[in-house]
């Protein structure tokens, strides 16, 4: 065994994931691996031009156990890569701006290691019925075609390929399980169940709890060319039936932030309603009842086994009536439409939820729970098989 650096690479909004997303997982490695490495790229080459050199601003919640190092120019950050045995885990992109990370991690022999465990079920596709601006069409088309000359500098050896993928999704594994832009591919369980082994929330009944997702706000879907929902009438329906399920349960509302919800506008928006930010795990362990449109956040509701219902919209735009479609087909979850139904439909819905049991244990072996290992954290699962592999000396 030997001090071989594990080094996360990343730049502004990647580094800001790793620090508040996978939290779980940085200071897991922070208490079993003693050489840990925060590489910053924001501000080398093309990565920099297509970014500004914005950074990933505060490292506060990230564990002191890791060395950050910023290079401010290419030869730089080469220098670096050069100076130290490592693995490199991958929180940086596949465009085009950070192709050179992927021809020097390659020159330099560095493995390459994937780690995705949300296991989101969602992923829009445009559909060529779609009639979209010419801009957004020419977009999709050339990021279809910049992804496949990727894939061709890859499987030429021009790229690094990915040494190890770590993936909590059955059915995505068994799909790529003849890429050979991927060496391995290991089955592990989702954060979100780390989530529930790490933090051992109590199980209550105390509130309603709404996962937010932005909807007038949210910037994927004019990405596409969709015009978000108008923000005065969706919150006006939005409150009338949280208003509704409220006095129906007799249970105050929390209302679980979306990462990105700028909290400004809160008290235009929720009024005095009760909300948090990155606290919707915890409140979801104490929720009688979970309420969304479509967020991976619903993943932990079903871990607890929670009572969930859907909020649709006849006047969501094609983009979010999309992926709330993806969760009903998979869960069949109780619906309440928030500009159609009556109050006492949403009172009825709320009252009796379905609970579709089978398909909820499908969706934990598929997803949450991939791996087959009860009561194993995918965070120990990935150490675990790093220090194997690489032979990188684990703290007892």
């Amino acid at each position: 065994m030997n001090k071989k650096a594990i080094c996360f690479i990343c730049w502004g909004q990647t580094g800001e994931l790793l620090i508040n997303r996978d939290r779980l997982l940085h200071e897991y490695f922070a208490k079993v691996f003693d050489n840990l490495v925060l590489l910053d790229v924001s501000n080398v080459f093309t990565t920099a031009l297509k970014h500004g050199g914005s950074t990933i601003g505060s490292t506060d919640k990230l564990s002191p156990k890791f060395r950050i190092v910023s290079p401010r120019s290419l030869s730089e950050c080469k220098r670096f890569l050069r100076s130290d045995d490592m693995v490199a885990i991958h929180y940086f992109s596949q465009r085009w701006y950070d192709w050179w990370l992927y021809y020097y991690l390659r020159k330099y022999s560095i493995p390459l290691v994937y780690a995705q465990t949300l296991s989101t079920i969602v992923s829009f596709k445009l559909r060529d019925s779609d009639k979209k601006p010419i801009s957004i069409r020419f977009s999709r088309k050339l990021r279809s075609i910049m992804d496949s000359v990727f894939r061709i500098l890859v499987l030429c050896g021009f790229f690094s390929k990915v040494d190890t993928f770590f993936l909590s999704n059955k059915i995505k594994a068994e799909g790529r399980k003849n890429d050979r832009r991927f060496k391995e591919i290991v089955l592990t369980n989702s954060s979100f169940y780390d989530s529930l082994l790490f933090n051992n929330y109590k199980s209550s009944n105390d509130y309603i709890v709404f996962i937010d997702s932005i909807v007038p706000y949210a910037q994927d879907q004019i990405r596409y060319g969709y015009k978000p929902a108008d923000r005065e009438l969706y919150y006006k329906n939005l409150n009338r039936v949280l208003d509704v399920i409220a006095s129906t349960l007799e249970k105050e509302v929390v209302i679980c932030l979306h990462p990105s919800y700028n909290e400004d506008n809160l008290q235009r928006d929720f009024g005095r309603r009760k909300a948090v930010k990155y606290e919707t795990d915890k409140f979801i362990a104490k929720a009688a009842l979970v309420l969304f449109h479509e967020s991976s956040a619903i993943n932990s509701a079903i871990v607890y086994g929670k009572k969930i219902v859907q909020l649709v919209g006849s006047q969501f735009n094609d983009f979010v009536k999309n992926n709330c479609e993806t969760f009903q087909k998979t869960f069949s979850f109780t619906t309440i439409d928030i500009y159609e139904d009556t109050d006492e439909h949403i009172s009825e819905a709320a009252s009796s939820p379905m609970f579709a049991r089978e398909k909820y244990e499908t969706f934990l072996s598929n997803f949450v729970m991939a791996s087959g290992q009860k009561g194993v954290s995918s965070c120990e699962q990935i150490a675990n098989h790093i220090s194997r592999k690489y032979g990188i000396e684990q703290r007892k």
